[in-house]
């Protein structure tokens, strides 16, 4: 979860992820006893953390409270949860990877005090946690996140954020990423997602997703709350980018391009992120410096080696992001002290 019941403030999103995506699904799946398609089970009672497959979907249980929380896999596409004031959990069914897809969903959901329903997953490169909310308690779980704007989609009107995590736990273990949050403003338990539609409406407000390597599930998630579920999922085919008639350019033929964005700011700090396009030709070792104004100073940064002179840091590359292929992207951040205002001037990005 984000944060607690309203009321109380402000919280970190608690990130545990024992939970296990793409190839790593499989290995979970071996363990549990995959079934050819069209076999049926008898029902499964979860009460402890695992992964795996069932009745032909993926599955997820994570809890920080053994005992008090339970999820019953039926039916393809069909669980049940019941949690009792929990700390918190998630779960949910849906794919060992996330794409464009249309998903169903229909059922009920008692969020307690502090719960929602999300369709939920990871991205790789960039690591990215992303929810889109279709339900939730008294608490919107988006609102301690910048807000982005907004998004017409499957019916209704959903409220843009994006949130920074710091070095917490994550699908790639210990890590700075981002989350996006689509919180859909008339709350419902059953109807469509277009998750295409939302994808799009990230990437046109400066939030770009990485590849799909991790699963993408249909989750209920409860904080220091006791609540109910009761969801099937249909669904799921994948969708194909929109078709505008228009043709993608080709990438830059210089050696790369850097443009910058202020991902979150508040008094006297900010975070900043800086993307790195390749040119035609892809760039090794490439190096974007920075300039900052007096007042301005880095206090840390991640997916980067810095080097300072004066008020310019030149950013070179960490190491496992050090070549890049024609039109292939990386990025780093960083927290800087300072007002966000006049935004760091990014200078021509080369090769080392």
């Amino acid at each position: 979860m984000s944060a607690p019941p309203h009321g109380s403030g402000p919280r970190p999103v608690s990130r545990r992820r024992l939970v296990l995506g793409g190839a790593g699904a499989l290995v979970a799946a071996a363990g549990s006893g995959l079934l050819l398609p069209g076999t049926a089970r008898a029902d499964q009672v979860l009460t402890s953390n695992s992964t795996g497959t069932y009745n032909g979907y993926y599955y997820s249980f994570w809890t920080d409270s053994p005992g008090s929380v339970s999820m019953t896999l039926g039916a393809a596409g069909q669980y049940s949860s019941r949690w009792s004031n929990t700390n918190n959990w998630v779960g949910g069914l849906g794919w060992s990877n996330g794409s464009r897809r249309n998903v169903t969903c229909s059922g009920m959901f008692d969020p307690g005090s502090n719960g929602y329903l999300a369709l939920y997953g990871w991205t790789s490169n960039p690591l990215v946690e992303y929810y889109i909310v279709e339900n939730h308690g008294p608490h919107d779980p988006g609102s301690a996140g910048q807000r982005r704007g907004t998004v017409d989609a499957d019916g209704g009107s959903y409220t843009i954020y994006e949130s920074t995590r710091r070095d917490a736990p994550s699908v790639e273990g210990t890590k700075t990423f981002q989350q996006y949050w689509s919180v859909r403003n008339s709350k419902r338990s059953s109807g469509t997602i277009n998750t295409g539609t939302h994808f799009d409406a990230w990437q046109a407000a400066g939030m770009p997703l990485g590849a799909f390597n991790y699963y993408m599930i249909m989750a209920t998630e409860g904080y220091q709350s006791s609540g109910s579920s009761n969801i099937s999922l249909s669904g799921g085919n994948t969708t194909p980018p929109p078709d505008d008639g228009k043709t993608t350019p080709p990438p830059a033929t210089g050696a790369c391009n850097a443009t910058y964005r202020t991902t979150n700011a508040w008094n006297n700090g900010f975070n900043g992120e800086v993307t790195i396009t390749a040119g035609s030709g892809g760039v090794s070792n490439w190096s974007v410096p920075l300039t900052f104004a007096g007042n301005q100073t880095i206090v840390s940064l991640w997916n980067g080696t810095a080097g300072r002179s004066g008020n310019v840091v030149t950013v070179t590359p960490a190491g496992h992001h050090r070549t890049l292929g024609a039109g292939q992207s990386t990025s780093f951040g960083f927290t800087a002290s300072g007002p966000s205002s006049p935004a760091p001037s990014v200078g021509n990005c080369g090769a080392g």
